[in-house]
């Protein structure tokens, strides 16, 4: 009867520790779950657009293109300044020279 006792006991704690280990290993897999889920709503931040244009003044703002091209945008007032990729200081660039070039040419062709 010891023996029997014995060995559904053996059995019994061979069960447990399974249960145990599968227990852990499920337990971590889904806090992990959890920690990367709650990592990412925390530092991820969330874009609002915005619904209304803001208007500025020629002389609240100064414009400026760097070195790289880059389209700089200074607000006069708080000394906030946005800057933009290279392309968009190119495009606005260009558009500013052919108005220029349009205005002086026509001038010219009224004469």
């Amino acid at each position: 009867m010891k023996e029997k006792f014995e060995k559904v006991m053996s059995l019994t704690k061979q069960f447990f520790k399974n249960v145990m280990v599968y227990g852990i290993v499920i337990i971590s897999v889904i806090a992990s779950f959890i920690v990367g889920y709650t990592y990412r709503k925390l530092t991820t931040k969330t874009i609002v657009p915005k619904t209304e244009m803001e208007r500025v003044r020629k002389k609240d703002v100064t414009l400026a293109i760097d070195e790289s091209h880059h389209l700089i945008i200074i607000n006069n007032n708080t000394g906030d300044y946005t800057v933009y990729q290279d392309s968009i200081g190119k495009t606005i660039f260009k558009l500013y020279a052919a108005n220029v070039w349009g205005q002086h040419n026509s001038t010219n062709t009224l004469k």
